[in-house]
């Protein structure tokens, strides 16, 4: 299954009231999240969404979403939409095991491979921070108590004449310990300028149908 865990103002019907927001350790942080991780890749089958909006002068110029219907770890349905200049194209993963993998452009014609058909959305490189702060907040979502865990991290910038970067990480996680969204952004500051957001949310143990390999058929 494909995880980009470690990218929306976190407006999901959100209520602010009674919210209590402190500060934590990246121990206590780092220990929640990867629980969080452990417990919503198990949850099979799970509907794994992820929506990228690539930003400039504050207009999206690229959408990339991938829809994943996973079954089990190496049993996947997976759709990667891309809207650019005004044009939308598909592509098409199906896999039904480890190395058998299938790839199309259209759901209709099928290659076997024996790895993945397209790599991540976007990859992070590996920039140490000048600052990490860690937080976490209790609300309420539609009536449930859930916590929101917000990573900030500050970078100094890449060469004389460029601007400090941030990354903001914002992890919804029901009482359960399981994740509901990860909302990352990141972008410039002085002033501050979004050039990136990802948001990736779950459904767990949801209703799919059986992943099955597509080669003298057409998937639904």
């Amino acid at each position: 299954m494909k995880v980009i865990l470690p990218l929306v103002s976190v407006c999901l019907f959100i209520s602010p009231a009674n919210a209590q927001s402190r500060r934590i350790s990246k121990a206590q942080y780092e220990k929640v999240f990867q629980s969080a991780v452990s417990k919503t890749n198990a949850a099979y089958p799970v509907i794994f969404k992820v929506t990228a909006n690539f930003i400039e002068n504050g207009k999206i110029i690229r959408r990339v979403t991938d829809l994943n219907e996973n079954q089990s770890l190496v049993h996947y349905r997976l759709k990667r939409t891309i809207i650019a200049s005004g044009r939308r194209t598909n592509k098409y993963e199906v896999s039904v095991g480890v190395d058998k993998v299938f790839c199309s452009d259209d759901a209709a014609s099928w290659t076997p491979s024996t790895h993945e058909c397209f790599g991540p959305i976007s990859v992070y490189g590996g920039r140490e921070p000048e600052s990490v702060r860690y937080s976490v907040t209790a609300k309420w979502l539609k009536g449930k108590s859930v916590k929101v865990y917000r990573k900030y991290s500050g970078f100094g910038p890449l060469g004389e004449d460029e601007k400090k970067d941030f990354r903001e990480t914002v992890s919804t996680i029901n009482s359960r310990g399981f994740f509901i969204t990860v909302v990352d952004t990141e972008g410039t500051l002085n002033p501050r300028t979004v050039t990136l957001r990802r948001k990736q949310s779950w459904v767990t143990k949801a209703r799919i149908k059986p992943v099955v390999s597509p080669i003298g058929r057409r998937p639904a």
